[in-house]
């Protein structure tokens, strides 16, 4: 299978399955976790998986998908960790091996189609923009090969419109874009993909908990060197200026009816989770399990919410004193103002609202960046440019849009 998530691949599973949760249901008593972890070990020793992986049997490939969706299935149990990020690279890069050795795109997740041909009057044009001293193999690669429906392109595309052909609603596209575009757009499925299993993990085999542990070695063996420098992927000071636009937004203070939401709801989760716990190992985790006191709420998250219900108009703890009672509610430790650590379960640490119930409860706090796209939840948003922040202080690359 050259790629999972592509049309093929798709059709395969509603076929022998119905859906990806069926699917998941019978990877347990098909493969072992080390056959999944086949499709990623290679990262520890090369830069390049191995010709066994790309070479593909069609009898194979529903076996194929049991790896890659055994992967997806452990991620449920750390959406954010560096264990999604080491698989999504790893698999990002096999798969897009494996499309340029079938040299089609054809049956990929990407809406994409052959060129029909290039008028006349345009080809000529294009040809003079051309090196005719290239060799031939180099003169291939400048050929246009796809077209992709305008709307469809600019959901991926992030350079300018003047680098691509563009004609009728569409844009034309060489193998080397259409390769880039793929490989985008299959990180960002990715992504949601395991985000979307997160929410059903309780669900899930207990296989897929023992596979996370697994790739959780694995993952720490390949960003050993990062996470010597920077320490592993945890509860760490807060990066107000790598918080999306909807949490800086409530920061500000809002209006009379939205305080109660943009305050006690949205910072009061976003906060705690991004500060204590932000690859909560379980839907049902409380924050007992996460610190052994209360004084990094008490003296860091706590202040930030009431100063923010202070710039509310008119102020939100003056005009709703009780609402304080709210916000320990919110942290999981009951209707109460005076809360220990052994309250922590007494009420349901509530995680951060998705970006689809914040647009529907709070609309004005929705102003999207170009650090939005393909983001669902404002805590992913967080994590994703904090990642790429320290990637950024190790030398593993800067920040990037998508």
């Amino acid at each position: 299978m050259s790629d999972p998530f592509g049309r093929d691949a798709q059709e395969l599973i509603r076929r022998e399955f119905g859906d990806v949760l069926t699917l998941l249901e019978r990877i347990p008593s098909s493969i072992d976790p080390d056959e999944a972890l086949s499709l990623v070990g290679w990262m520890l020793k090369s830069n390049e998986p191995p010709g066994e992986l790309l070479r593909t049997d069609p009898l194979e490939e529903l076996r194929d998908l049991f790896r890659f969706y055994a992967l997806l299935g452990a991620l449920a149990f750390s959406p954010y960790g560096i264990e999604a990020e080491f698989v999504k690279k790893a698999t990002a890069k096999l798969y897009r091996a494996r499309i340029e050795r079938k040299g089609s795109l054809e049956g990929s997740l990407l809406k994409i189609e052959p060129t029909e041909g290039i008028p006349e009057r345009d080809r000529k044009i294009l040809e003079r923009a051309m090196d005719r001293s290239l060799p031939e193999d180099e003169r291939e690669k400048l050929k246009l090969k796809y077209r992709m429906h305008l709307s469809e392109f600019l959901e991926l595309w992030e350079g300018s419109l003047k680098e691509v052909y563009v004609r009728k609603g569409y844009a034309y596209l060489r193998w080397d874009e259409a390769l880039k575009l793929w490989e985008m757009a299959f990180e960002r499925r990715f992504d949601k993909a395991v985000s979307l299993l997160a929410d059903v993990r309780d669900e899930l085999p207990e296989f897929y908990e023992e596979l996370k542990e697994k790739l959780e070695e694995l993952a720490g063996e390949y960003f050993k060197e990062r996470l010597e420098k920077l320490g592993k992927v945890g509860a760490k000071p807060l990066r107000f200026d790598l918080f999306p636009p909807c949490v800086k937004e409530a920061l500000k203070g809002v209006p009379a009816g939205m305080r109660n939401y943009a305050i006690t709801v949205l910072l009061t989760s976003f906060l705690s989770y991004a500060r204590i716990c932000p690859n909560p190992p379980r839907k049902d985790v409380r924050v007992k399990d996460c610190v052994s006191d209360l004084r990094v709420i008490e003296e860091e998250i706590l202040p930030v919410i009431i100063e923010a219900g202070n710039r509310c108009k008119p102020p939100l703890f003056e005009d709703q004193p009780h609402e304080i009672k709210n916000i320990w509610y919110h942290l999981g430790f009951g209707l109460t103002d005076k809360p220990t650590l052994e309250d922590s379960g007494n009420s349901t640490w509530y995680f951060p609202p998705n970006c689809d119930k914040i647009r529907a409860n709070a609309p004005q706090l929705c102003k999207p960046d170009r650090y939005c796209r393909g983001v669902k939840n404002p805590l992913t948003y967080y994590l994703r440019r904090l990642a790429r922040e320290e990637r950024s202080e190790t030398g593993e690359g800067g920040e990037e849009g998508g």
